[in-house]
């Protein structure tokens, strides 16, 4: 007699789910950087994801600005994050014939006369200079559309990353490997012989297994412009044209209401940060809303389980997974396959004692 039609496929899907050594969870920046790092090595892998909306991936703008903050520091580690951008993502491109990575003229506006001093003195400094272009005044501002009464520069070394068409592309290669799952992945449909990697974004705050750890979720709004002026731009908020007679501007940051759409509130705000342009009411054709997978220390959080050594964590990278990721990715395949050493200030086991702590006093 055969079993039930829902043993055998139960059976079957099992079966599948065997050949494969990796699982990863999510397909955003993060987890489709380790695909594609663990099939360059030959690795057989099944990447589950199940289109869930709000995922911060889905609605970036790809930036990649060397010079941040008020007092424009170079971030954590910019150097090799710079030089593995390049190599990652130049390798996808050749590799699908596509291209969505490029260098942008990105033009910062100073706010204060303390920040365009800071400027000068990064052009001086050997190691940064390399990030500072030329100074702009406001009067050369103007004709590029600027409104900056304390000029701009120009930053060098900036880039903008299409994520859509990666992640498109990245899903496409992966569907032809045979190594795609367009659904939610199940923790009991999986044998203790693979190792799994969740890369579920903010939605890990779901996820029993890790969501005790300090992450700090953020909804941010973008708005889509209708615009002829061609000039990247920043003043901590950004304004980045497509060429094609729309930019996009942003962002706002919500810690409270994560799953809410665009709102009004976050149209005046983007609008009211992003004065260095004109922007009429006309002009604006959609708003956007994701949520960012931040944490409380604002560095990434990844690793390994400290009771399960087969689940693993890739997350937690906030506004800079453009910047970040494919340099973390690297770090994170060394880990798993060749047992190398993750950087301390992300490793998940800087919060070890706190957990255990916490789950002592339940």
């Amino acid at each position: 007699m055969a079993p039930p039609w829902w043993v055998a496929r139960r059976f079957l899907y099992f079966f599948i789910i065997r050949v494969f050594e990796y699982i990863i969870v999510g397909h955003g920046l993060a987890g489709s950087a380790l695909a594609h790092r663990l099939l360059s090595m030959g690795k057989k892998i099944r990447v589950f994801d199940a289109g869930f909306p709000n995922s911060a991936s889905e609605v970036s703008v790809g930036l990649v600005n060397p010079l941040i903050g008020p007092k424009l520091n170079p971030p954590h580690k910019i150097f090799e994050c710079l030089e593995e951008n390049n190599q990652f993502f130049q390798t996808c491109e050749n590799r699908w014939e596509d291209s969505f990575y490029s260098s942008i003229p990105l033009h910062r506006i100073f706010i204060s006369e303390k920040q365009k001093d800071r400027w000068f003195e990064l052009m001086k400094d050997q190691k940064y200079a390399q990030f500072t272009g030329k100074f702009l005044t406001s009067e050369d501002c103007k004709k590029r559309g600027m409104n900056a009464p304390f000029g701009a520069g120009l930053t060098k070394r900036a880039y903008q990353l299409n994520v859509s068409a990666f992640l498109n592309a990245s899903k496409q290669y992966l569907v032809n490997n045979d190594s795609w799952e367009s659904k939610k992945f199940d923790l009991e449909e999986y044998n203790d012989e693979q190792k799994i990697i969740f890369c579920e974004g903010f939605r890990v705050i779901d996820n029993p297994l890790f969501n005790h750890l300090p992450f700090a979720p953020a909804r941010g709004e973008t708005l889509q412009i209708k615009t002829m002026v061609k000039t990247p731009m920043s003043n901590g908020s950004w304004y980045l044209p497509d060429g094609v007679g729309c930019a996009l501007i942003g962002s706002t940051w919500d810690h409270e209401n994560i799953l809410s759409g665009p709102t009004k509130e976050g149209k005046n705000e983007i609008i009211e940060k992003c004065n260095f342009i004109k922007i009429q009411e006309e002009q604006i054709e959609e708003g956007f809303s994701g949520v960012r997978s931040g944490t409380r220390d604002r560095n990434p959080i990844m690793g390994v389980h400290p009771a399960k050594n087969n689940y693993f964590l890739f997350n937690g990278f906030g506004s800079r997974g453009t910047s970040t990721i494919p340099y973390y990715s690297k770090k994170m395949i060394d880990f798993i396959i060749h047992k190398k050493e993750l950087p301390k200030e992300v490793n998940l086991q800087r919060f070890e004692n706190k957990i255990f702590l916490i789950h002592e006093t339940d």
